[in-house]
């Protein structure tokens, strides 16, 4: 039975890389007697999978290393499951990306091996700090960084407020007030029947990830728990305040009750001018040039999203996020693995990641001192409009890790805000909507809490670095 089961898993492992690989790298014309190091990545935009490949791809034309790889391509939603039933049948890639808020889960499991003694000290010397705190626990390194990127930024169309008479000159100090207020306006001119709103915000799919600047915001720092994960916050006034916004956001139609784009793609609704404003990631900034090009980018701003007291010095608004490349635990080559990790992201020669940063038009931000100082160094205006750029490494600045606790938490917090929204639509105020969800979604947190035994033990906080 086992065996049987076993097959079958292999062979749903092999139906899902057949319908969601995007490209895949030749295991012909490979020198002879070299190790072939096989490496899985997420199918995101085209212009950063195809400089991936091209990466790849230039690698492979060296036959004299004695290394080759071979590539795929999965979707976003079919990578965890093709993964792990890869890991269970003793299938998986030697490199694979992990986001960093799945790190440590990984490294819970012994699913990836640490860096240390694979990759040369100085790669690790030229991490930012923050890079750093992404990929180290108990002081030892268990991914590289590809990049970091801020979660949450505020696009608008310059076009489209004026035409509503919106002033956005002081977009980047707004206020839930003042994004109140220009919603408001924009309902005069984004006819909701054209299927036109004034914005799309935080999308119930990813909210649970995606505000958690803004949580932190509210807050003074901690999300959802208390940063030693011993005591849940989310019964609290500023939880009440999300609570707030979501609800303005919906009963006043200011954002549709349900849309079809995600929170990732939500800029092509923006420059498709189906919405004024949207929320979105860095990664907004590649889209835009990327697809639509300078002409278009000529009518957006970019801000620092809204907050309660608004103001210039906002503080956190967004969390760093990002990916990472990690060696599988069971790799029969590691050796060989972290080579191709030191030419992709990590070795002294930094054409590589360059290239994809540069490709990126910088909308991701750079985890390599050496790279960032290149790149403060050069004049990049022709890859970015600068003022985008300032906004964007202002935000990235004061940004916070992922949380790495169990995603479930984030979850209960999303059924909330989410439920409150609804009961905003039918007119229930949000004093009697929370109090009526509060306590059931206290009481599912604290079983969480307890399952996975997370109070007090939080591996970020003996894992600070100096």
């Amino acid at each position: 039975m086992k065996r049987a089961g076993k097959r079958l898993t292999l062979f749903l492992v092999a139906v899902v890389l057949a319908m969601t690989a995007w490209g895949c790298g030749a295991k012909d014309d490979i020198e002879p007697g070299a190790t072939v190091v096989t490496v899985w990545l997420r199918d995101f935009e085209d212009w950063s999978n195809g400089v991936l490949k091209g990466v790849m791809d230039d690698f492979n034309k060296d036959k004299t290393d004695g290394l080759h790889i071979v590539y795929r391509f999965i979707t976003d939603d079919s990578f965890g499951d093709a993964l792990a039933a890869a890991q269970d049948n003793n299938a998986a890639p030697d490199i694979y990306q992990v986001s960093y808020t799945n790190l440590y889960s990984e490294v819970r499991n012994q699913t990836v091996l640490p860096l240390n003694e694979l990759l040369p000290e100085s790669a690790f010397a030229d991490l930012k700090d923050s890079a750093k705190e992404l990929v180290m626990y108990d002081n030892k390194y268990y991914a590289y960084p590809q990049l970091t990127e801020p979660s949450a930024v505020m696009y608008y169309r310059k076009d489209l407020l004026t035409a509503a008479g919106v002033d956005y000159s002081n977009a980047e100090a707004w206020s839930f007030d003042d994004l109140y207020a220009a919603c408001a306006k924009l309902k005069t001119t984004m006819p909701k029947r054209q299927g036109k709103y004034p914005m799309l915000g935080f999308d119930f799919g990813q909210a649970g990830w995606a505000t958690q600047g803004l949580q932190a915001n509210l807050t003074g720092g901690d999300v959802c728990l208390t940063e030693d994960w011993t005591e849940i916050i989310v019964n609290t006034q500023p939880y009440k305040e999300l609570a707030t916004f979501f609800a303005e956001l919906y009963k006043n139609e200011y954002v549709p009750a349900a849309w079809s784009t995600g929170y990732n793609d939500q800029i092509i609704d923006l420059c498709d001018g189906k919405a004024a404003i949207v929320y979105t990631g860095s990664w907004g900034i590649a889209e835009i040039l990327e697809s639509y090009g300078w002409d278009m980018a000529e009518k957006i701003g970019v801000a620092t999203i809204p907050t309660l007291t608004g103001g210039k010095e906002k503080g956190t608004t967004a969390t760093s996020g990002g990916w990472s490349f990690v060696i599988d635990g069971k790799s029969a080559h590691p050796e060989a693995a972290a080579k191709v990790i030191e030419y992709m992201a990590a070795g002294e020669d930094t054409t590589a990641p360059e290239t994809y940063f540069r490709a990126a038009h910088y909308s991701k931000s750079i985890p390599r001192k050496s790279i960032q100082e290149k790149v403060n160094a050069a004049d990049i205006s022709s890859a970015c409009p600068p003022e985008w750029l300032r906004v964007i490494s202002d935000i990235a600045d004061k940004a916070i890790p992922e949380s790495i606790y169990t995603f479930d938490i984030n979850t209960q917090v999303v059924g909330l805000l989410q439920g409150i929204a609804i009961d905003a639509l039918d007119d229930i105020g949000v004093e009697t909507s929370w109090n009526n969800r509060i306590n059931g979604v206290i009481a599912e947190i604290e079983k969480i809490m307890k399952n996975n035994q997370l109070a007090g033990n939080n591996p970020r906080l003996n894992n600070r670095v100096a």
